[in-house]
């Protein structure tokens, strides 16, 4: 079973740790933000420009290797609690425990309100200094694995035929690329997955932290979702739905899946269904 408290305040962390308890700060922010300053001793793990280029079970195997090779890297002790962080929760630190989830580390928390709250709580910076690992599907044999949750993505065809099976679809993006009116340089088609409802991720943290269970599960159903079935979140590439992923685990939703390939994927299959407009 996943562990649901996802989530660590700024001021437990610095208890916890001066009670001598062990923690694996992963700091999640670009490279030269990590060297530049820092919670102390903490480690240095690109996240976030990984994106799957084929969500088949092929794919999402490939995905593991690539998330295992990195965490091997960072070399952490599996009697340590993982704890990733950015400036602020966006999303960064959600993507990085979405990661460990899927990769069968069941332990990993977001530090809530990122590097400012731990200032804000009075703990000190220094600049980056130790391990850094980036996922990269580079050198690809490398490693493999068969220790992953394959139950938390979802692949194309899943998500094709997700209506079918009972299966809600939520896009976690902005308004403007839900209705088609926007678009990024790489997509070559704007709009969203048919019967997808909105919850745009920015909707679900305030302040750089995470809103209050309660007022996540409103937003939640106002969307249109229940949680008593399963849940697939995508976005442009996967970062923005892993926040979404984690807000809604925080409110009690148990089935849930992120479209690792999301609409950076969906787009260039032109045999695939789309919708515009509001």
């Amino acid at each position: 079973m996943l562990n649901h408290k996802r989530l660590i305040s700024a001021a437990e962390l610095l208890s916890r740790r001066q009670l001598g308890q062990a923690f694996a700060l992963i700091d999640v922010r670009e490279f030269s933000q990590w060297q530049a300053e820092t919670l102390p001793d903490a480690l240095h793990l690109n996240v976030y420009d990984y994106f799957i280029p084929d969500s088949t079970p092929a794919g999402i195997a490939g995905m593991a290797n690539a998330f295992h090779r990195a965490w091997q890297q960072l070399a952490i002790r599996d009697n340590v609690t993982p704890v990733f962080f950015e400036q602020q929760v966006g999303m960064r630190s959600p993507r990085g425990v979405w990661f460990t989830q899927f990769g069968g580390i069941e332990n990993a928390l977001i530090l809530d309100g990122g590097l400012e709250a731990w200032v804000q709580a009075g703990g000190k910076l220094q600049p980056g200094t130790g391990k850094s690992a980036v996922i990269s599907a580079d050198n690809p044999d490398t490693l493999t694995t068969s220790v992953f949750r394959k139950d938390l993505t979802a692949t194309r065809d899943e998500v094709l035929n997700a209506q079918a099976s009972g299966i809600q679809i939520l896009d976690a993006r902005r308004p403007t690329e839900f209705s088609g009116e926007f678009a990024h340089e790489c997509c070559h088609r704007a709009g969203r997955i048919p019967g997808a409802k909105l919850l745009f991720w920015e909707d679900v943290v305030q302040n750089g932290a995470f809103l209050s269970a309660e007022e996540i599960r409103q937003r939640a159903e106002a969307a249109g979702l229940t949680p008593d079935r399963r849940v697939i979140i995508y976005c442009h590439r996967g970062a923005r739905a892993a926040t979404v992923y984690t807000a809604l685990q925080l409110s009690g939703y148990r089935q849930l899946a992120v479209y690792v390939g999301s609409w950076h994927e969906w787009a260039e299959h032109g045999e695939l269904p789309m919708l515009t407009g509001c």
